[in-house]
């Protein structure tokens, strides 16, 4: 008989357990309970937080006479026609974040960090996203921020904040796991309630496939396999 065992635990922030207005203006709240389906991994633009989301994280950047380029969906673009930021916006937070006012190379300022994995409620039962049978992509995500992408370039301690909803991790953490097939697409994801507390037993090796556990009031993110 098949046994599940806790394979690793992993630091992980969510939403706030009451709703509030975040300091940034938005809106944040508890990360929604319930069970979910990895759909797939990979870097994010959003439309909501235009401004430093919108460009995907470590797109090319390019300054010519003062002007600033980046190469979004294929082509150069000018920096005023994706979003509001002008050139000292970016010296700005790269300063903030790197401690050198420059204009890098790469955009690292995307809120969602270098790698988003996106889940969604699966309808059908088959483990795919089927958009045409009316399931779609869950509005809170898997991701780092560009603080801790930072941090963790500079080899600083990374320290994770509450979030709008979305599922903070570390971003060595969230390569590893996606390197060790946790965040693979079609793996459940299961997020508990706020009075849940993550277990710590049993732990021993395990083999897929993979459930991924997130208990927010407990801040872990425990990855189960399949003990034979």
């Amino acid at each position: 008989m098949k046994k599940r065992v806790i394979e690793k635990i992993y630091k992980a922030v969510g939403g706030p357990s009451v709703a509030k207005m975040g300091g940034d203006g938005y809106k944040a709240g508890p990360t929604d309970a319930g069970k979910y389906v990895i759909a797939y991994c990979g870097r994010h633009s959003s439309r909501l937080y235009a401004d430093w989301s919108k460009i995907r994280w470590g797109s090319s950047i390019k300054e010519e006479n003062g002007k600033i380029f980046v190469y979004h969906n294929n082509r150069w673009q000018h920096l005023s026609k994706l979003t509001t930021l002008g050139r000292e916006d970016i010296l700005d937070y790269h300063e903030e974040l790197y401690g050198t006012r420059i204009i890098p190379k790469k955009w690292v300022f995307n809120d969602f960090g270098h790698q988003t994995c996106y889940f969604f409620k699966d309808l059908n039962k088959n483990r795919r996203l089927d958009k045409n049978k009316g399931e779609k992509i869950h509005s809170e995500f898997i991701h780092p921020t560009p603080n801790n992408e930072a941090s963790s370039a500079r080899g600083l301690p990374v320290i994770l904040t509450e979030s709008h909803g979305c599922i903070h991790v570390k971003p060595k953490d969230i390569d590893e796991m996606s390197k060790k097939g946790y965040l693979k697409a079609g793996n459940i994801i299961i997020i508990h309630k706020y009075n849940e507390i993550a277990p710590i037993q049993p732990i021993g090796q395990g083999n897929p496939p993979y459930q991924v556990h997130f208990y927010p009031n407990s801040q872990r993110l425990v990855i189960y396999g399949v003990k034979k």
